[in-house]
């Protein structure tokens, strides 16, 4: 008797304090509905630029020397989409890397953003970008590729001058799941994230589960690239990790999207990470960057428009299409919002939100040049990138 009711006992404290845990994510379904949400802006002034010509950047990083955005750019997403789970892989766009010159004075608009030739790409092989890391010294550059015929990381060599990508390798190990966000250590060193334990074009429900209960099952790896090979090893276990950053040489900062959380973990060594504490957030984290000692995050609100967004790209984005849809589709193609939601924070000043609404919805990645006191947001289903001064 006594330990059928301890065993009770701890099965009711374990459900107290999931449903404890899960209450700040479920409450945001109510509070952060598009046409509820707070709406914030501290940006000063902004803009949003290029909507005609690029459209789902998920990510960027700053190249801040040279005054320069590189953006990975997937119109495909609109089609195919392996972590929402959306395939439809007929005539699907391929992904595409950009530079954003956002510092060089009288420069015509049009002339601020090019396209990055890819070299040697394999032929036959789709390319559709999710996250990338940079190693500025080597001039590497890795970037995650869901491809039609599995998830991988593509290694370029990145010529900025002349504006080319050439294709080193691709780089595949059943530790890779599902790559997301990768934080390059060095030019043979990586920390990626698999959002899943369960990829949804392979385990729809299990997917679905492991994403709804916030389970703590999808690997963050630590990849090893040292003479050719490909050595990894699992070094936390995260509810959908995201993006990944370094807040300095000891801490490490993981974005948990289903918990609407920051985790931070004590880096004794890259292949030895020790969980420490969070920070939870009003949204759901996407990528993270860092801006001299400020943690900066971008995500998103709501999970359910953001849901009905992702599931309607497929044809809000395609007049053909969209002139045959049912009436209801046409109307909910010419309101249809989504969120945005991007902070950053630091151990000192805590949490400061910087932009909040629905105008630039999808917001994914958020970055910053101090000194010239530019802020550049992209996102996962936006056209165009937003841009502002303060």
């Amino acid at each position: 008797m006594a330990l059928r009711t301890a065993f009770l006992a701890l099965a009711f404290a374990a459900l107290c304090a999931f449903v404890y845990e899960r209450a700040h994510v479920v409450k945001t379904f109510y509070a952060n509905r598009p046409d509820r949400m707070p709406r914030i802006n501290a940006t000063g002034s902004y803009e949003i630029k290029f909507q005609d010509r690029i459209r789902n950047c998920e990510d960027a990083f700053l190249l801040e020397d040279k005054g320069l955005a590189i953006l990975a750019c997937d119109a495909g997403r609109d089609n195919w989409n392996t972590v929402m789970g959306v395939f439809q892989s007929s005539s699907v766009a391929q992904g595409e890397l950009f530079v954003y010159d956002y510092a060089t004075s009288d420069l015509l608009d049009a002339d601020r953003l090019k396209k990055i030739e890819l070299v040697d790409f394999p032929a036959g092989l789709d390319f559709h970008t999710v996250g990338f890391g940079y190693d500025k010294e080597s001039s590497t550059l890795f970037v995650t590729n869901h491809a039609q015929t599995g998830s991988q990381i593509e290694q370029f060599k990145l010529d900025i001058e002349r504006l080319s990508a050439t294709h080193v390798r691709s780089i595949k190990h059943p530790d890779l799941i599902g790559p997301n966000a990768i934080l390059a250590l060095n030019g043979e060193e990586l920390l990626v994230s698999n959002d899943h334990y369960f990829l949804i074009r392979q385990f729809k429900l299990l997917a679905k589960t492991e994403t709804y209960l916030g389970l703590p099952t999808a690997p963050v790896v630590y990849v090893n690239l040292k003479n050719g090979q490909v050595k990894t090893k699992v070094v936390a276990r995260v509810p959908f990790p995201n993006g990944v950053h370094l807040i300095n040489s000891t801490t490490l900062a993981v974005a948990s999207t289903n918990r609407a959380s920051i985790m931070f973990y004590t880096v004794h060594s890259y292949q030895d990470l020790e969980y420490h504490s969070k920070v939870n957030l009003p949204y759901f984290p996407d990528n993270l960057a860092m801006a001299g000692d400020k943690l900066l995050i971008a995500g998103h609100a709501h999970l359910p428009a953001l849901a009905k967004f992702t599931e309607s790209r497929q044809i809000c984005n395609f007049p053909e299409k969209l002139a045959e849809a049912a009436p209801e589709v046409q109307e909910y193609c010419q309101s249809a919002l989504a969120t945005s939601w991007v902070s950053e924070w630091s151990e000192a000043e805590g949490l400061k939100h910087i932009y909040a609404g629905t105008e630039y919805p999808t917001s994914s990645t958020f970055l910053r040049d101090p000194e010239r006191n530019v802020g550049i947001i992209v996102g996962l289903y936006a056209k165009g990138i937003m841009v502002f001064k303060k």
